[in-house]
């Protein structure tokens, strides 16, 4: 897991999507404000999971440690 985009505490979601068959990807982004806005990608794998499943276990916990970091900036 390596940052990316520094971000607010605005709302996150995990994705996971398949690049390649049966080779998968997650990927961290917050959420827009503002209907115009795009989604910010946070974090992304690094390289491809065999299921969509290890993809999003990855990528959960990514998310959690994105969250926790950012209380930890707001304490």
């Amino acid at each position: 897991m390596t940052a990316r985009q520094p971000f607010s505490s605005g709302p996150l979601r995990v994705q996971v999507k398949e690049r390649s068959p049966g080779l998968f990807s997650w990927m961290v982004t917050q959420l827009p404000l503002c209907e115009h806005e795009a989604e910010l990608c946070i974090d992304a794998s690094d390289h491809p999971y065999p299921s969509h499943e290890a993809a999003l276990n990855v990528g959960a916990a990514c998310l959690k440690a994105h969250k926790a970091a950012a209380r930890e900036v707001v304490t």
